[in-house]
């Protein structure tokens, strides 16, 4: 992305609030958190409808509570499940705290990939009960699918070397899978197919990186699945969203109840362009970009490709309600003008 992009116009600076997806998972992310009301909601809601929902194996309260829980790729390789309904409660978890923490209003949502799904519990458009249930219909969805041994494959090569590469190395079935940063490019393919391209990558000096993934997510390869996860998707209720909805596989902002549910199945073959998405917000206003992971996946990105900007990761762990209190006061300048934690997300 330019360096040289144009500050906006007029206007108040807005703050968006960044939901990430499959890197989100960390056992025990939120040990220090766990007392607070709105993560304590979060956590039992979650597990609650799992159980409701027929679901066994580990409580997403422990993985997300006890750092000696298993990591990222032993869980999802054990319990796809867990790892995915975990990733999305350690968000949703996050995110209510930075909103009520935020000395200066939020005003928008930004999902990426999975986090979707977050972005859209986090902005109001569906409730965590749904988030659930809809995870589940995608896991089921996934497993009948029968999918070939496929992943995705970080890399720091442009958009555009990735392309000459998998044309160099005649590998159709490797797509770009993310367009993250100037120089980080995500591809997704069968796991056989990504290997060529981690060792031919590595032998120009470059970085490849495999994910943790139960699958090629932004792929072709789940076209059937993204039809089936459309088709449910239709029947869902969709609410009149608190926050403006933005996700990275599209420039603009999701709006109608068609857009929103759009959002929430993009994840399985959309290519996400998360450098576009950053640049039509900062033209948008967006000035401030506040990941809520607790790692520093998007902000990192953010500061990446959008120089000049205030990027903050406030819930990175380790962390408790008064560090993040004093991130949040760093990067808005401002005094403690929180409001009182709430009872967090509905059920």
């Amino acid at each position: 992305m330019r360096s040289d992009l144009p500050a906006p116009t007029g206007g108040t600076p807005h703050t968006v609030l960044m939901c990430p997806g499959q890197g989100a998972y960390l056992p025990g992310a939120l040990r220090h958190l766990s007392d607070v009301p709105s993560v304590a909601k979060v956590l039992r809601t979650v597990d609650g409808h799992r159980a409701a929902l027929g679901g066994t194996g580990t409580p997403v309260g422990r993985l997300l509570t006890d750092a000696g829980a298993p990591g990222p790729e032993p869980l999802v390789l054990a319990d796809p499940l867990a790892f995915d309904l975990a990733t999305y409660a350690a968000v949703v978890a996050c995110a209510t705290v930075l909103l009520d923490l935020a000395p200066s209003p939020v005003h928008a949502v930004l999902g990426h990939s999975v986090g979707d799904l977050a972005a859209l519990t986090v902005a109001g458009a569906l409730t965590l009960g749904q988030g659930v249930r809809l995870l589940h219909v995608r896991d089921r969805l996934l497993r009948d699918a029968a999918l070939p041994a496929a992943g995705l494959l970080a890399t720091d090569l442009t958009a555009e070397a990735a392309a000459d590469l998998l044309r160099a190395e005649d590998l159709p079935q490797v797509r770009i899978a993310a367009r993250n940063a100037p120089h980080q490019t995500v591809l997704a393919g069968p796991d056989d197919q990504l290997a060529t391209v981690r060792r031919t990558a590595r032998a120009l000096g470059r970085r490849a990186t495999p994910l943790t993934s139960r699958t090629a997510y932004h792929h072709p390869l789940l076209t059937g699945v993204h039809q089936a996860f459309r088709r449910l998707l239709r029947a869902q209720p969709v609410a009149p969203p608190a926050l403006t909805v933005y996700t990275a596989a599209a420039a603009g902002p999701a709006r109608t109840a068609a857009q929103l549910r759009t959002v929430a199945a993009a994840h399985l073959t959309e290519p996400v362009a998360f450098h576009r998405t950053l640049r039509a917000m900062r033209l948008a206003g967006f000035t401030t970009y506040l990941d809520s992971g607790p790692r520093a996946l998007l902000s990192t990105l953010a500061k990446a490709g959008l120089p000049g900007c205030t990027t903050a990761a406030p819930s990175r762990t380790p962390v408790g309600v008064d560090r993040i209190r004093r991130r949040l006061t760093a990067v808005t300048g401002t005094g403690s003008g929180a409001r009182p934690l709430h009872n967090g997300t509905g059920p």
